[in-house]
């Protein structure tokens, strides 16, 4: 017994030795810190939360066991951007594509049905009343030659006016003889047949009716003893060469159709096939039911592939193109608000980036889509699977960075590489702009209609902001030299403010659209005890972050000249004001108006030209309205309208959810009998003078909401609901 309990012993002992050296050399020891020579592991994380992070291995909050990160795997730090394993990237079928710059056109796609041409179809018709005798033609289908013999009609009209002809031949009187052959061809009897009258000196009893033209038979009435009246059509004949294929254009594409496009067309059954073709006819009027409008397509048709009633895919293709940046279309990330492509930027690192896209086609001989902005060319995009990886949780912050507006627009510097004034396009070579995370390229801009360009030219150093539209395009809402100044104006300083601002009388500033006028303006580094008083200066003005502007450099000026205002019209201006006085006798208003953020104004009192349209008797006083100032030249301000600023709706509802970044409340709210809107559940803008954060949810309360000139509401305001009811 004491021999086995001694082998027992040692067994154990063995078996303790083997289990602490694998804890020891797995969980104590690890690979990668034991100096196996491997990559070092620098921590350990949660599969499903990169956040979670533990110095050695374990399970994380979900119960999945800790994966190693290894030197040169870690983050970059960059919350936008995603590391996936290769194993992972192979698992989920991850294919890239190269941003590539091609041909692209404004095509219309569409589909058509092939028809016979109706230019050289024919139908055959009698002129006399007969008995068929004899068909020829057996079938829809056949083929015929011109000049083959359809069918041989008895008619006693027939009869008769041969016998005429055999009579006049006897008689040898050439105008007899003519009338007779007339006859006879205005019935529709073909020459060779009178000749062979004429020959053989016996009248006919039949008419042989001949083939007008080759082809083939598509519409055959003709039948063995039929008695056949001029009224029915005997015969149709068509010529299969050519052949039409008729297309709908939808009206939003019928802007883009012209008749010079070339047109080509597949069908499913003849893959790889593709024919060419041009536009025959553009019909003069829509289909009142598809609302689409009938284009008229003329293919060749040589070898018979095309045959009447087959369908296929269009393609109208204009004879201008031009080069721009594409992509495989279904590497773009499409949502209600943004697009984006998912990049590729190092191996087995992804993150996302905001794009404009434009036409979409088989741009390069595939499904591609043009980038309009956003890309460079060779940049690598996800083309597969990146709605997957769009799916990690540390894409968050890059999906979630907002596209500039107005209020936050993109800042960029760069170099004007092309100007173009009439179009308002500006060509820019500018640097990364981190707000976009853009890489530099080369980029156009629309640039807004009050953006002064008249002190820019090609090959400057620019700085510029940009805000995304409702087109999804960015464009410039300010460009101007980099030197920091945004214009220099010319005038006289009146008078020191007891706060530190210069008074001045000065001429038209045509960069910001001002005109003439006296203002109290804010300087930065000007030491005003050196300011020249009521002499001509100039000076020059920089723009704060606020949109107002600031002195910062004042000079003498001996030659000062008011400066020409530009001729061009500008678009009106919209701001809060009230009236102050009515001077009908020189037709001006004297009126205290808000900070015009459009051209940098501040808030002021001073007079302005009452419109022509405008009647004086329907403006009030002493009270805010929303005021309208036309500029007809550029910079003159003339009160256009004038209207009362109307009190907010009020209706009892519920703010279900806030979204602070769109400044958008989802709101179920009662009836509003001043609208006739019934209540609904439905998402309202939240005025930029409402703290987002602060709107009570979930609990019912008084809303206020204004009417905008668009009909569409926003939320100004709430109330508690036992507030109004006491």
């Amino acid at each position: 017994m004491s021999g086995r309990y001694s082998a027992l012993s040692v067994l154990a002992l063995a078996a303790g030795v083997a289990g602490g050296v694998f804890l020891e050399r797995m969980y104590l020891s690890p690979p990668g810190m034991a100096g196996s020579g491997g990559p070092e592991i620098l921590y350990w994380v949660a599969p499903m939360d990169s956040n979670f992070r533990q110095p050695g291995p374990g399970k994380s909050p979900m119960g999945m066991e800790l994966v190693p990160v290894m030197a040169g795997q870690e983050p970059s730090g960059d919350p936008a951007e995603v590391t996936l394993p290769t194993g992972e990237i192979n698992a989920i079928g991850v294919r890239t594509a190269i941003a590539q710059t091609s041909q692209v056109s404004r095509r219309i796609e569409t589909v058509g049905i092939v028809r016979y041409d109706d230019h050289v179809t024919s139908h055959v018709h009698t002129r006399v009343d007969g008995w068929i005798e004899e068909v020829n033609v057996r079938a829809v289908g056949d083929p015929v030659r011109k000049g083959d013999i359809l069918f041989e009609m008895f008619s006693q009209t027939i009869g008769s006016s041969s016998a005429d002809l055999v009579r006049a031949v006897a008689a040898g009187d050439p105008r007899i003889l003519e009338a007779a052959r007339s006859k006879l061809r205005s019935l529709g009897m073909s020459v060779d047949q009178i000749a062979r009258i004429e020959a053989s000196g016996e009248m006919a009893r039949n008419i042989e009716v001949l083939a007008p033209q080759d082809g083939v038979v598509i519409s055959l009435e003709a039948a063995d003893g039929m008695f056949l009246q001029p009224g029915v059509r005997a015969v149709s004949l068509t010529d299969l060469s050519t052949v039409w294929v008729i297309v709908d254009v939808f009206e939003r594409d019928i802007a883009r159709l012209t008749e010079d496009m070339s047109a080509t067309v597949q069908f499913d059954h003849l893959a790889g096939r593709t024919f060419d073709g041009v536009i025959d006819y553009v019909y003069p009027e829509l289909d009142a039911k598809t609302r689409t409008l009938p284009v008229r397509l003329r293919f060749d048709n040589a070898e018979r592939l095309l045959r009447p009633n087959m369908f296929g895919t269009v393609s109208l293709i204009p004879n201008e193109t031009h080069m721009a940046i594409t992509v495989p279309s279904e590497a773009i990330i499409r949502t209600g608000s943004a697009e984006r492509v998912i990049l590729k930027t190092g191996e087995g690192t992804f993150k996302p980036r905001l794009i404009t896209t434009g036409l979409q086609g088989s741009f390069g001989g595939g499904g591609r889509t043009e980038v309009v902005q956003g890309l460079a060319p060779g940049e690598e995009v996800v083309a597969s699977a990146q709605f997957l990886i769009d799916s990690e949780s540390a894409l968050n912050a890059g999906l979630m960075r907002m596209a500039p507006t107005d209020n936050a627009p993109a800042r960029g510097v760069g170099d004007l590489v092309a100007l173009d004034t009439q179009t308002r396009i500006a060509t820019i070579r500018h640097g990364a702009l981190e707000t976009l995370d853009w890489p530099a390229m080369t980029t156009r801009f629309t640039v807004r209609a009050d953006v002064a360009l008249g002190r820019l030219v090609n090959g400057q150093q620019v700085v510029f902001r940009a805000a995304r539209g409702a087109d999804s395009l960015l464009s410039l809402i300010e460009l101007a030299n980099d030197d920091g100044i945004a214009a220099t104006g010319k005038g006289k300083v009146l008078a020191i403010t007891a706060d530190g601002k210069l008074t001045m009388s000065h001429g038209p500033i045509p960069e910001l659209g001002w005109p003439a006028m006296e203002m109290d303006m804010a300087v930065a580094g000007v030491d005003t005890s050196l300011v020249p008083m009521d002499q001509p200066v100039e000076f020059d003005l920089i723009k704060g972050e606020d949109g107002l502007f600031t002195i910062v450099a004042v000079r003498d000026d001996d030659m000062a000249q008011t400066q020409t205002p530009p001729d061009a019209a500008a678009p009106p201006i919209v701001v809060s004001g009230t009236i102050d006085a009515i001077d009908l006798a020189i037709g001006m208003a004297t009126i205290t108006h808000a900070p015009i953020t459009q051209i940098g104004m501040p808030g002021m009192t001073m007079q302005f030209a009452l419109g022509g349209t405008l009647d004086p008797a329907t403006l009030t006083t002493g009270k805010e309205m929303t005021l309208t100032f036309a500029r007809p030249d550029g910079m003159t301000m003339i009160l256009a309208a004038a209207q009362l600023v109307t009190p907010p709706m009020e209706v009892f509802g519920t703010i279900n959810t806030v979204d602070p970044a769109t400044k958008v409340a989802n709101i179920t709210h009662g009836p509003m009998t001043q609208i006739g809107m019934p209540g609904m559940t439905m998402d309202f803008s939240i005025d930029p003078s409402v703290d987002a954060l602060a709107l009570p949810t979930d609990e019912e309360v008084m809303l206020r909401l204004r009417q905008n000139a668009d009909f569409s509401l926003t939320l100004v305001g709430t109330a508690p609901v036992p507030e109004l009811m006491q």
